[in-house]
């Protein structure tokens, strides 16, 4: 696709690698800094055309000025020979070369800025949550993130464009403006010099509330959105339960905070707005009396008033449209500041990653070995002292009771968090000394989420295997024993069979068969090693049982970790681990728990009556 297209669009953001990987900058301007800093090229150019629009717009006041001169003469034919060589090269500016810069700085702004710079700043953004550990998942909603990795490079863009299309303008534009004023005489530079500094007291007095203001505002939006998100996740909750009132008072809560934060920021920046209407207006008369009062006595000829009004009421209005960009510009850091709390939050593995990233899984015969494991979330205990040895090919069930460590002890085997004590390690290579990305890549899981992309059954099961043909796909599904269904599988796009598209996290399908193709994706991998937590749950007993039996058959010689409740799923294994308090009470095969008379035996016992 696309060799004409990408001819087409010379001018593309970079969507690779970030030249250096590290932790992100944890303050503002560090944070902003880096997203920006791979741009130089567009910001000086940017820049640059901004000072000469802000020098071109000025020679409008004086053309009038040159204008009015003209038309005052007393000789006319005189003033024309004299004066119209210099009209003429003012036209030139203000009529051809001032629309050309005005053009090359929207060039700039629209085609480079606004889609590249934010789809760059976009793509480092994901590039780095993407990377965060597993943990930082669970904490955060998917939409938050998705919320803050679009809304934050969005927001630094708009800050940017705002400094150098408004702050940058009236800053070189009121230097221009000087340098005229200056030429026809100092004492007109003073009523614009008096309004810079009460514009400059205005922002120092009104910026740090507006800024604190539209933090207060970022936050109680990022709440309101969490509480959104938190209730439209769970419908059918508040459905079955019948809680819609209830869930009507927390919103109503938040979207009055909502509303009073952003009530006190509009507030805050009414005030602003007006106490610079009354300085522009100060700045207008000013200007006015003293031209008149100037050329009254004789200092100045009357195209420099005419000069000076158009010089000074543009830099006036441009102050009011500047007062609206600074409020944005604000308003954009507050919520730079929420969005950075999360796209630069710490990230353990990524440092991990970088600085042992040389340093792969290499599995020859997938032994695995927990070798006195400990592990907490927070302050609560999960995971005392455990030790398992796993040998190279072999079948292990691990059972417990629920909370007792059974999902967090796979989870630390795939470093998706680090045990606070011990060591566990893959065919003897410790994996705290291993980049995580390459161990997940050994392992083929089925997890207890069974949630699909979005996406056709064909590209869902490719994620095990990017280049996998139709027929192994199929292979993979008789092997989870619901090829039948996929093949009578279509959405409302009339996609059938593998190019049907599963829904929002595979609610297309039930959640047996969902849970199916999960397995199918997992054996498709064709790893050494197969964890399933939980992965016949939902299924009834005879499909569980065709289902093992394919197990069975297709992973000899695999290493493969089972864990489940129904301990019918376990059969099937070499050995059983049973885990409590932390630890591995009981190891064997299912006689030998049997014969024990232990925990297993209790649960088996418990279970067979039902």
């Amino acid at each position: 696709m696309d060799q004409p297209d990408q001819k087409k669009h010379t001018h593309q953001a970079k969507l690779d690698d970030p030249k250096t990987v590290e932790p992100l900058a944890q303050t503002l301007i560090g944070f902003c800094r880096y997203l920006l800093s791979e741009h130089k090229q567009v910001f000086f150019w940017l820049f640059l055309l901004g000072f000469l629009v802000a020098a071109a717009d000025a020679m409008v006041a004086v053309f009038i000025g040159e204008l009015v001169g003209l038309v005052g003469q007393n000789n006319r034919t005189a003033a024309w020979d004299t004066q119209w060589p210099h009209l003429l090269a003012l036209i030139i500016v203000i009529g051809v070369l001032r629309p050309c810069l005005i053009w090359a700085d929207l060039y700039w702004r629209n085609t480079r800025l606004i889609p590249v710079v934010t789809t760059r700043m976009r793509w480092l953004s994901h590039w780095h949550v993407v990377r965060q550990r597993w943990s930082f998942f669970q904490t955060n909603s998917p939409a938050q993130i998705a919320h803050w990795v679009m809304q934050t490079p969005g927001a630094i863009r708009e800050v940017a464009e705002s400094i150098i299309r408004a702050v940058w303008y009236l800053a070189m534009y009121g230097l221009t403006s000087l340098v005229l004023l200056a030429s026809a005489d100092w004492k007109l530079t003073l009523p614009l010099l008096i309004w810079f500094v009460g514009y400059v007291l205005l922002l120092r007095w009104i910026v740090p509330k507006m800024r604190t203001l539209a933090n207060r505002n970022a936050q109680a939006y990022s709440e309101l959105m969490a509480q959104l998100s938190d209730v439209y996740g769970n419908m059918l909750t508040v459905k079955l339960f019948g809680v819609t009132q209830s869930t009507d008072t927390s919103i109503q809560q938040v979207l009055r905070g909502h509303e009073r934060a952003q009530k006190h920021q509009m507030g805050a920046m009414t005030t602003f707005i007006a106490s610079l209407t009354w300085l522009n207006t100060g700045l207008l008369v000013t200007t006015a009396a003293l031209g008149a009062w100037l050329w009254l006595q004789g200092l100045i000829e009357a195209q420099a008033v005419a000069m000076a009004l158009p010089l000074v009421w543009q830099a006036a209005s441009t102050g009011g449209w500047v007062a609206f960009e600074v409020a944005g510009i604000y308003q954009n850091l507050g919520e730079v500041r929420e969005g950075m709390k999360l796209i630069a939050a710490p990230n353990p593995e990524r440092q991990t990653d970088q600085t042992q990233s040389s340093n792969a899984l290499k599995v020859t015969q997938g032994h695995i070995s927990f070798n006195d494991v400990h592990f907490s979330y927070g302050n609560q205990p999960v995971l005392n002292g455990l030790s398992l040895d796993i040998k190279g090919g072999e079948r292990l069930g691990i059972v417990g009771r629920s909370g007792v460590g059974k999902s967090t002890l796979t989870g630390l085997l795939l470093c998706l968090f680090d045990p606070d004590q011990g060591q566990i390690c893959i065919d003897n290579q410790d994996l705290q000394t291993l980049h995580g990305e390459s161990i997940r890549a050994q392992i083929a899981v089925v997890s207890q989420d069974t949630a699909l992309f979005e996406r056709a059954i064909r590209d869902n099961l490719r994620v095990a295997q990017k280049h996998a043909n139709d027929d192994l796909l199929w292979q993979s599904l008789r092997l989870a024993c619901v090829d039948d269904v996929v093949a009578t599988l279509k959405d409302d796009q009339n996609r059938i069979g593998l190019d049907a598209h599963t829904g929002e996290r595979g609610s297309l399908l039930s959640g047996g068969q969902r849970q199916r193709v999960v397995l199918a994706r997992a054996l498709l991998k064709s790893s050494n090693i197969l964890i399933l937590d939980e992965a016949t749950s939902a299924l009834d007993t005879e499909t569980e049982r065709m289902v093992m039996e394919n197990l069975v058959a297709h992973t000899q010689g695999q290493t493969v970790i089972s864990i489940a409740h129904r301990l019918s799923a376990l059969q099937t294994m070499d050995r059983i681990a049973v885990i409590e308090d932390g630890q591995v009470t009981e190891l064997g095969t299912h006689a030998e728990l049997l014969k024990k008379n232990g925990l297993y035996a209790n649960l088996w016992h418990h279970q067979s009556k039902h």
